[in-house]
């Protein structure tokens, strides 16, 4: 906190002294035609619309550095040399920050700060709303005076938030309305038939909201299990694999959807872990895939954008330049064609037509078709997206994806019972 700042308000913000940068949008950055900006991430945002429209509208030329998510992570944790902006969960921080891979971003620097979301701020939606366990981005989204990570405001933070969702498991060849438990993902009736996600951080918690809504565990944490309550969720895995319950464990989502889209052609109903990209992907290609609507809540995650440790100069100015797009709402546009929210909806609001917000974000039947980032069909008129408007989902969330304290203890035990 700069000197004689006082207190900070909940987005940050000193009060004025005259000398502070202005918050306003700052001047492109002065590129060098041959070094594009590096962005480290996976395909949930690094699609080629979103290129190909930063691209045009920055005059910058992307390289976009698409992995799976743990492979982004351990990429981010140790060559920051290799990226310039991090694009990612909020629960990577608790794994990328300690690396010192990432610098702090200046909230000063970010044009549309103050029109970001109250979500990312709070861990809430709404003055009566319940914060869930787990790893809401307020929780990490602050960079406090001794450099850690907490919930109070400051002038600098981790990461800027974006794109977001409240996410559960998918269906095919069954009526969703009928699936409507986490449990279903551990019935016997199911065996053989079931997607889990391979990545321990957020498979896990598949797992556990499995095992809950089941009556057979009910961790008093259930975003940071003990050591024992990972033996136990593991040693059910285990004996769950060994014996055939599990049709795949995917790493990359295109695993999920090759799945799915082969059930469907063989007419054999099939439920598991798919994120929302992967579902309009699917829906795209005519494979009537539907998201169940889980009666215990979601599980939630957050994204964001951070700059590498080595950002300088040049690099860091067209990172800000980067990130300042990320919030003028039309890569908002985009991603809601791809089923994801975005932290500032007022701007993405503007930049989508009413059918696609009345569709999207207040969980209206569409009134016209529906169509995502390439401008395929996904939804007929009618069809209406499952949970509702954007504050009736976000509000549901039973457990945010996080990096829990035994983490290194989870991922050995985790893999070992997948054979991975």
């Amino acid at each position: 906190m700069a000197a004689g700042a006082g207190i900070l308000d909940p987005r940050g913000r000193a009060p004025r002294t005259g000398a502070e940068p202005s918050a306003g949008p700052r001047a492109p950055a002065v590129r060098r035609v041959r070094a594009p900006l590096r962005v480290l991430g996976t395909s949930v945002t690094q699609i080629e619309p979103i290129r190909r429209l930063a691209e045009a509208d920055l005059g910058l030329p992307l390289e976009l550095i698409t992995l799976d998510g743990a492979s982004a992570q351990r990429r981010g944790a140790l060559f920051p040399s290799s990226f310039d902006v991090y694009d990612q969960w909020f629960h990577d921080l608790d794994l990328i920050w300690p690396a010192g891979s990432i610098q702090p971003l200046d909230v000063r620097r970010i044009a549309a700060w103050d029109a970001v979301g109250e979500l990312p701020l709070t861990g809430r939606i709404g003055a009566s709303g319940r914060a869930a366990p787990g790893g809401d981005p307020s929780r990490r989204l602050w960079v406090q005076p001794d450099g850690a990570l907490g919930a109070a405001p400051s002038e600098r933070i981790s990461m800027a938030p974006t794109v977001h969702n409240a996410d559960a498991f998918a269906v095919v060849g069954a009526d969703p309305a009928s699936v409507d438990s986490w449990g279903a993902l551990l019935d016997p009736a199911w065996g053989g038939r079931v997607l889990l996600q391979s990545d321990a951080a957020i498979g896990c918690f598949d797992m556990m909201l499995a095992l809950r809504a089941r009556g057979e565990m009910d961790p008093p944490e259930p975003g940071d299990l003990s050591l024992e309550e990972i033996d136990d969720l593991v040693a059910r895995l285990r004996r769950l694999h060994e014996a055939g319950h599990f049709r795949a464990a995917w790493t990359d989502e295109a695993e999920a959807v090759d799945a799915l889209r082969l059930a469907r052609r063989e007419g054999a109903p099939m439920i598991g872990s798919l994120w929302w990209s992967g579902l309009i992907a699917l829906r795209a290609e005519g494979v009537p895939v539907a998201m169940a609507t889980p009666r215990e809540g979601y599980r939630g995650w957050f994204g964001g954008l951070a700059l590498s440790a080595r950002a300088q100069g040049w690099a860091a100015d067209a990172a800000y330049d980067y990130i300042n797009w990320w919030l003028d709402g039309a890569p908002g546009a985009i991603l809601a064609r791809n089923g994801a929210y975005m932290t500032n909806a007022e701007a993405v609001r503007g930049r989508l037509t009413a059918a696609e917000w009345a569709f999207w974000y207040d969980g209206e039947p569409a009134r016209t078709e529906i169509r995502d980032a390439y401008g395929r069909v996904i939804f007929a008129p009618g069809e209406r997206r499952e949970g509702g408007a954007y504050a009736q989902r976000m509000s549901r969330i039973a457990v945010w994806n996080t990096v829990m304290t035994e983490h290194n203890y989870l991922v050995r035990r985790w893999e070992t019972a997948l054979g991975v």
